[in-house]
């Protein structure tokens, strides 16, 4: 017998703020993305479908689940067909365990301090790990030489800024004293370790792959890159993955540097402005991240090797020996970020 709990469950899963609020929040911020690349370039951008085309990045996933479906004949069949909807899938799961609302998806904790268990954002950042490793086999199982070359480039690269993100994670995790989300969500770090948000935006960039770090989609080389056989429903799931990584980057930098969705509350209404709260941050995030991708040129994909093994791991390293000199001497002592 299903009791509320459950439904309230089921709710939050699917609904709110689960995958339907997330799809959506995800094609928002394509549209804000979108509209800031347009200022660039000195264009309008998306002006057509809802107010402001807000609605073109909806419309856009709608029109290629119509379109027709073609597979290569040489390619991977079964890793061609799933890797896209499985990238998808890990990246939906690793958003639940953010406290969007005062509380992972997950939890029925209403503190955000109490939401999600010791040790959650190891897993989150493992998920986003295997999402990457699944757009590497999408590339490569199309049997495509643009494809391969461009899977190839996102597993070193993937594999590369790994270790710095992991290594700059740990600072808000070592003032905090814990590796539960919930915990670090409850302050905003950024005041403690500035230099560590710096790093982990530059570092979020790279594995995110956007500009100046998306040498796997340099289009003038690698025509589509990875999506280069991939058409209908396939592709709109491999762009809808895409986006979805983009606010997971985004609001992994909101939890662990921002504060999460903490910030005023009135009339007790808790979960909303508690997800009022997390989504502004979020976009403030996200119009960071699409400045630094319109500023800087493409590196190439020596210069983005050479930058994480030559500048971004050593300064992770230098970050997480400062963080753990001013937890031991000056923050624990003095009951700081605790």
């Amino acid at each position: 017998m299903i009791t509320m709990i459950d439904l309230l469950l089921i709710f939050r899963i699917l609904v709110f703020p689960g995958f339907t609020f997330l799809l959506f929040l995800s094609l928002f911020c394509e549209w804000i993305d979108r509209k800031i690349e347009a200022r660039f370039q000195n264009r309008v951008g998306p002006m057509v479908a809802g107010p402001g085309g807000i609605l073109q990045p909806l419309a856009d996933f709608i029109k290629l689940l119509t379109k027709e479906d073609i597979e290569p004949r040489d390619a991977k069949k079964i890793v061609f067909r799933f890797a896209p909807l499985a990238a998808f899938s890990i990246m939906i799961f690793a958003m639940c365990f953010l406290p969007i609302d005062g509380a992972s998806i997950l939890s029925s904790g209403s503190a955000i301090a109490q939401s999600g268990f010791n040790g959650d954002l190891i897993i989150i950042l493992v998920f986003a790990t295997i999402a990457n490793f699944l757009l590497f086999l999408a590339g490569w199982a199309s049997a495509n030489p643009y494809g391969t070359i461009s899977s190839a480039r996102v597993l070193t690269q993937f594999l590369g800024y790994d270790i710095p993100l992991y290594l700059i994670a740990l600072t808000p995790a070592l003032i905090a004293g814990s590796l539960s989300i919930g915990v670090i969500a409850s302050f905003p770090y950024i005041l403690l370790a500035p230099w560590a948000f710096v790093l982990f935006i530059i570092t979020m960039q790279a594995e995110l792959e956007k500009g100046p770090f998306d040498v796997p989609h340099s289009e003038s080389e690698l025509v589509g890159g990875l999506e280069t056989e991939y058409t209908g429903a396939k592709l709109a799931f491999l762009h809808l993955t895409r986006n979805v990584q983009v606010i997971f980057g985004s609001a992994l930098v909101v939890t662990l540097f921002l504060g999460g969705p903490s910030g005023p509350v009135f009339f007790g209404l808790d979960w909303l402005f508690y997800t009022l709260w997390f989504v502004l941050k979020l976009i403030i995030v996200v119009a960071i991240s699409s400045y630094i991708a319109n500023v800087f040129a493409r590196l190439r994909i020596d210069q983005v090797l050479t930058g994480n093994w030559k500048i971004l791991l050593p300064a992770a390293l230098l970050s997480l020996m400062l963080t753990i000199a001013l937890v031991t001497w000056v923050y624990h002592p003095f009951g700081i970020g605790v």
